[in-house]
């Protein structure tokens, strides 16, 4: 699948990007043809164990080596930061978010995503967040990962423009989520996303939402459910 999706006429030069949670992963990354590596620490050491089974100190550890391996094979690293605005029973914890951040600064990362995985973040605490991660690195180094299950992630979203934050992801119909993260929603949805850049200038006027909801019906036949569509947060 990898390969074939390399071949595809309107792939242009979209990188496709593949999540390494272990050197056994980069070894199949390795084989897979696949651009970048997304890679996970998460903020909350329940989470981190469930999701990865390791423990926090364990997780930076094995990422280090992921990281170096991809630097000597010329391939760019994002490192995901779960749990970087709180767990379902649990405030953030600040100083571990920080202990990561400057873990993945001197890992050099291409790139260090806040990710309120349980979508319990709200703008004040982005903006405190944002300006934790800017003690570490560049802004053209910080990226958003927004779920909306409490109805703030364009807020949330929002407050990262404020900061001058130019990556954020999304997906097409609002899907994705994960299996440890109980109660969250999916993704931010990438019209709702398109929606606000073009409201906030940050995006062409002539991006194509129409583009977006032929993707988001696409996938609501595949998944045979409702997904969002236009600007829409929700089905």
């Amino acid at each position: 699948l990898c390969h074939r999706l390399k071949d595809v006429e309107w792939r242009s030069d979209i990188p496709l990007v593949g999540l390494v949670m272990n050197m056994r992963g980069y070894e199949s990354f390795s084989s897979s043809g696949l651009d970048a590596i997304t890679a996970v620490m998460g903020a909350n050491q329940e989470f981190s164990r469930a999701n990865s089974g390791m423990s926090v100190d364990d997780a930076v550890r094995v990422n280090a080596e992921i990281v170096a391996a991809a630097q000597g094979d010329g391939v760019p690293v994002r490192m995901y930061l779960s749990m970087a605005f709180g767990a379902p029973n649990t405030p953030v914890e600040k100083n571990l978010v920080g202990e990561l951040l400057a873990a993945s600064a001197e890992m050099g990362v291409e790139r260090v995503v806040l990710s309120d995985t349980v979508g319990v973040g709200r703008p004040d605490l982005v903006s405190e967040m944002l300006e934790l991660a800017l003690k570490y690195m560049s802004v053209d180094k910080i990226g958003l990962h927004m779920h909306d299950t409490y109805g703030h992630a364009l807020k949330n979203c929002a407050a990262g423009l404020e900061h001058g934050i130019e990556f954020f992801d999304a997906s097409a119909g609002g899907t994705g989520g994960c299996p440890f993260a109980p109660g969250a929603s999916g993704n931010l949805a990438t019209g709702a996303l398109l929606d606000l850049a073009q409201r906030s200038k940050c995006a062409p006027a002539d991006s194509s939402l129409a583009a977006i909801d032929k993707a988001s019906d696409f996938l609501s036949s595949v998944l045979n459910k409702p997904l969002a569509r236009g600007a829409k947060l929700c089905p």
